[in-house]
């Protein structure tokens, strides 16, 4: 910036900022010159400070050697002898003040089941991250759209996916990546959104079956000649789902546009 001249003592000087009319703070009209003694904060010595100085910082020290001693800890080979930090636990009589112990909880995030640790005393949290917070979120919103009744974690889909043997409900391969939660009845048709009515399925298969029911879409593969899923689920990792496989009648299904 260009150059101007001090409004207090007249000397030349370059602003740092384009409203700046003094060049320190002993210029200014309004500048407390006297110094005042105040105990610094690591010692307990008197020091003389100047006003400004003990409105800008919030704490005082007495010297450099206090503030790093007080921030960083005891630094003995580079204190001089008679400083006080020499006599730190020994003869001193001043002590430092302790510090509130800062405790930790530990818990299980409500969707994932992943041990998480925070703060005590702060909010309380069900969610390891904001992730899961997200996809619980728009769970429940999808089932309140379509009144859905029933919640479930996604802890009850691994251990459904591991009932199913570790693969896709309906292709039964293993899944690439994590499993899906797959309503077998979908929730536009009136399905439930609880484990009654939810297989692990992989991600192909829950996005080709849409919102068809088993055997709409046992029917929609074969009309474009593609491998046909069951349209019956059997087995023992599907005992639970037998009373939600029957729809509805009467209800209105969208269809999709032949591939």
């Amino acid at each position: 910036m260009t150059p101007i001249n001090c409004h207090g003592c007249g000397a030349t000087f370059d602003r740092t900022h384009g409203r700046q009319k003094y060049c320190g703070d002993a210029c200014r009209p309004d500048y407390d010159h006297r110094k005042v003694s105040v105990p610094c904060d690591a010692c307990g010595t008197l020091c003389e400070k100047e006003p400004s100085q003990l409105r800008k910082y919030s704490n005082t020290f007495c010297s450099y050697l206090c503030r790093d001693y007080t921030k960083h800890g005891p630094l003995s080979s580079e204190l001089p002898k008679d400083h006080w930090a020499i006599a730190w636990g020994a003869t001193c009589e001043w002590k430092p003040p302790t510090k509130a112990r800062t405790v930790f909880i530990a818990g299980a995030c409500g969707e994932c089941g992943r041990g998480y640790v925070q703060m005590a005393g702060s909010t309380p949290s069900l969610w390891c991250s904001r992730l899961c917070a997200r996809r619980v979120e728009r769970r429940r919103r999808r089932a309140r759209e379509h009144d859905a009744p029933g919640e479930f974690r996604y802890t009850d889909i691994v251990r459904q996916y591991h009932r199913q043997g570790g693969r896709c409900a309906y292709c039964h391969q293993p899944c690439i990546g994590l499993p899906e939660p797959e309503h077998v009845v979908p929730l536009s048709r009136g399905g439930r959104n609880d484990m009654t009515n939810l297989v692990a399925a992989c991600r192909s298969c829950n996005t080709d079956k849409s919102d068809m029911t088993l055997k709409e879409w046992h029917a929609d593969r074969l009309r474009r000649g593609l491998a046909p899923r069951p349209a019956e689920l059997h087995g023992s990792a599907y005992v639970s789902l037998m009373p939600t496989l029957n729809v509805p009648s009467g209800v209105a299904h969208r269809h999709r546009a032949a591939a």
